[in-house]
């Protein structure tokens, strides 16, 4: 036998490390912008006609000269139309250049003069200012107006500023927007102006402006912040649904980040047709009502991950905002990662591991298009967000929990009310624990890419060989990865010993000692390195990884591995096991494998997975049934059309109509008083299955759901029904064209996909070609003709 130390050796001389020289990413936005002037404050004073969609505003900019080289303000305006612009009190010398205002300022002028400009003007259908409602003459839609971004209704700058605002509109609306609300005046006309002032300046891009008909809960957290939820009157039952655990996310920031939060209060709102989970604005979050969920829709999906990752803005966001678009990870990223951590304290450890291997799957997916880097201003949502925050987990992990903390408090308070850029955060860890981490953010955040690791190893006896090769693609932008590999031993004692290893290059031996009977290896055990691997073992090494390792990603990492395994040579193992996996993670991946087999085991574990607590296992089951289960489980299945998820009872009715079409009406009758949410998601599969029965007499309400009286979820809901059954006709295909050209953009694209499949229908291609027509000189239905039909 040969020597494994010597094998090794020879093997090290003989191996050529790869070398490159690291050239990133040429980020255009990697640049620090200019700053022309010091805006201190904003007034403003605000109106809105709903006919004709113009919002009319007289602003005053109070600001500091900080440049002698700078002669003109430039103010972003598009669409803006003056009346008047003054500085200090006089007609000012004033043009519009592409989307900008430019104001010259006086010659005379020296570094730190105070400026006051004003401005008067009105802006017709801002595309920023969305009206929501306000075509539905039925009122079935509400009616709303709102903004989450100041962007092309109020003139911007980018700057940290204080605020003072005051809107005046129709007495029967609320009205929401940053900072305290210094008071609502009632008008004689039957307006009211609604004051709200930010004491404390913000970044100014994180303005919001909401009107619709509200009430709100107001409430002091135990840290005596007040709270203001604001709820839709008709869904004040659901209060307490959506906002769960609020007081807990406030007591958690504050005790994680150690610094308090910064500003006077706390409130958020629901709207309608929102294009987004959340956003943050200062002292104020804006969420998509399709989050004001009643409680049965807990599991469709809650808020409470939103509210947090929202609130959690307020201090990464606002409290500090990112310097450069290279930077909004500083932004995204920790409020993803800490949500994600709110919610291992409140929901346990398998739930914040499942987060993970989500967070994994988009990170994977993120790879595939592209290898921007995290702090790269075109890396995207899966790297900002999913990416950014695995990276924090494994920056904590590297660093130790107190020198975490303590660094991210250093963070904070030093940057308090200022712009950051990534050094800040890489020269806050020096500070306060005397660490470098400067090859850290090189490799895992200013790089893009990931490791992929294939793993081989050979048992020499007394020892492991082990070789370990780096196959991602190499370049002068992704060297190879250097960083510590750490593999874990599990023997039959049940004891286990973790080791680790330095790995920089492209292949690399070895020797792990052996100091038991070895039951498997585990290589990154938990996922802990942003990694993706290849470990060659044996099949019975990864059955007793899924039967006894701890984590839950360990024992779903075994079963994926396992997936083109034959069932009869793992089918034992599984089942073995299978009721102690109860995590709905594991049970659908075990699902997954089994749901072809016939055997009666197998059958049997659908069967308790139907009736299980956990409405997500139940939900895997339902998805996965065949007809070899339903003479035997067809109790089962028919007692989920009352489950307390509106997705189970629609995944039961699908399930139904394909195992027992027969009688599928009766099945229709148990759910015919079932509407679901979000988006009327219940009764809308009730209709496909209706209609699909024959009762044509439906097709009108489901018609109506695909119109703009209805929320943007319910009319794609509708009209991804209308589209699988192929149901055109005049009226539909007017609702299609009219969801086509709408600005939210999830409705558009779901319109847009049926009205081509439409056009495959030789009768309803030429409703759609006249339909068209009419709309001639519309932009939106010249883009969208053209995009169907041809020009």
């Amino acid at each position: 036998m040969k020597s494994p130390i010597a094998i090794l050796f020879l093997l090290i001389i003989g191996l050529n490390s790869f070398s490159q020289v690291v050239c990133y990413h040429d980020d255009p936005n990697r640049y620090i912008p200019e700053k022309q002037a010091d805006y201190k404050h904003i007034s403003a004073w605000m109106s809105i006609d709903t006919n004709t969609r113009a919002f009319l505003a007289r602003v005053e900019f109070l600001l500091q000269t900080t440049r002698t080289d700078v002669d003109t303000l430039k103010l972003l305006t598009p669409g803006f139309d003056f009346s008047s612009v003054k500085l200090d009190g006089q007609p000012a010398r004033w043009q519009i250049k592409g989307e900008n205002l430019q104001v010259l300022l006086p010659r005379r002028r020296s570094i730190g003069s105070e400026h006051r400009l004003e401005l008067e003007y009105k802006v017709l259908k801002s595309p920023e200012l969305h009206f929501v409602g306000w075509n539905d003459s039925t009122f079935t839609m509400r009616r709303q107006i709102w903004a989450h971004r100041p962007f092309s209704w109020l003139p911007f700058v980018n700057d940290r500023l204080t605020m003072d605002f005051h809107i005046t509109f129709s007495s029967r609306y609320q009205v929401f927007s940053n900072g305290v609300r210094v008071g609502v005046k009632k008008n004689k006309d039957g307006t009211s102006t609604w004051h709200y002032q930010m004491k404390r300046e913000h970044p100014f891009f994180s303005t919001a402006l909401i009107i619709g008909k509200y009430h709100w809960k107001s409430f002091k957290a135990s840290n005596g912040l007040p709270v203001e939820l604001w709820y839709y009157p008709d869904r004040a039952a659901n209060v307490e649904s959506t906002y769960m655990l609020m007081d807990e996310m406030i007591r958690f920031c504050e005790e994680e980040f150690g610094v308090p939060y910064p500003y006077e209060l706390y409130r958020q709102a629901p709207v309608a047709d929102y294009l987004y989970a959340g956003m943050e604005t200062t002292t104020s979050t804006v969420f998509g009502d399709y989050l004001h969920i009643d409680p049965r829709a807990f599991w469709e999906r809650n808020y409470v991950n939103v509210n947090v990752h929202e609130f959690i803005h307020q201090w990464f966001g606002n409290y500090l905002s990112h310097l450069r678009h290279t930077d909004v990870w500083l932004t995204e990223s920790f409020a993803t990662y800490y949500a994600k951590l709110f919610e291992r304290k409140y929901f346990g450890e398998d739930y914040y591991q499942w987060e993970r291997q989500k967070e994994y799957q988009r990170m994977l997916s993120a790879g595939k298009l592209d290898e921007y880097a995290i702090a790269d201003s075109r890396g995207g949502i899966d790297r900002w967000y999913p990416k950014g925050s695995l990276v924090l987990d494994y920056l904590r992990d590297q660093m130790g929990d107190a020198d975490f903390r303590k660094s991210i408090r250093l963070y904070l308070t030093k940057h308090a009310n200022s712009e950051v850029w990534t050094y800040d955060l890489r020269k806050a860890i020096y500070e306060a624990t005397g660490r470098s981490m400067d090859a850290f953010f090189d490799q895992w955040i200013e790089r893009g890419g990931e490791p992929h690791y294939v793993i081989d190893y050979e048992d020499y006896g007394m020892s492991l060989l082990m070789r370990v090769r780096q196959t991602q693609k190499l370049a002068a932008t992704r060297p190879v990865f250097k960083d510590w590999l750490v593999f874990e031993v599990f023997f039959l004692d049940a004891t286990s010993k973790t080791y680790r290893f330095w790995n920089d290059d492209t292949l690399s031996y070895y020797i792990l000692p052996k100091e038991g009977n070895i039951l498997y290896l585990r290589f990154n055990p938990g996922d802990r390195m942003p990694a993706t691997f290849t470990f060659n073992r044996s099949v019975y090494e990864r059955l007793d990884q899924y039967l006894n390792a701890k984590r839950l990603l360990d024992r779903y990492e075994a079963l994926v591995s396992l997936r083109d395994e034959p069932t009869e040579s793992k089918r034992e193992f599984y089942l073995m096991n299978a009721y102690k996996n109860a995590h709905p993670l594991v049970r659908a991946e075990l699902l997954e494998q089994l749901k072809n087999d016939s055997a009666a085991e197998s059958i049997a574990l659908f069967g308790q997975s139907l009736s299980d607590s956990d409405v997500m296992v139940r939900r895997a089951a339902l998805q996965r049934l065949g007809p070899h289960h339903f003479p035997t489980l067809k109790e089962q299945t028919v007692a989920c059309l009352a489950d307390t998820s509106y997705s189970n009872i629609i995944a039961a009715l699908d399930a139904l109509a394909h195992l027992d079409p027969a009688n599928m009406n009766q099945y229709l009758n148990k759910t015919s008083h079932e509407r679901g949410f979000p988006g009327l998601n219940v009764r809308i599969a009730w209709l496909k299955h209706t209609i699909k029965a024959g009762k044509n007499e439906f097709l009108s309400e489901l018609t109506d759901y695909c119109s703009g009286r209805y929320d943007f979820r319910t009319r794609m809901n509708a009209i991804n029904v209308v589209s699988e059954l192929e149901l055109w006709n005049e009226q539909i295909v007017h609702e299609l064209i009219d969801a086509a050209m709408h600005w939210n953009f999830r409705l558009a694209p779901v319109a847009t996909e049926a009205l081509r499949k439409a056009t495959q229908n030789a009768v309803a291609s030429e409703i759609i070609r006249k339909q068209l027509a009419a709309f001639a000189e519309n932009e939106n239905a010249i883009k969208l003709r053209a995009n169907l039909i041809g020009n």
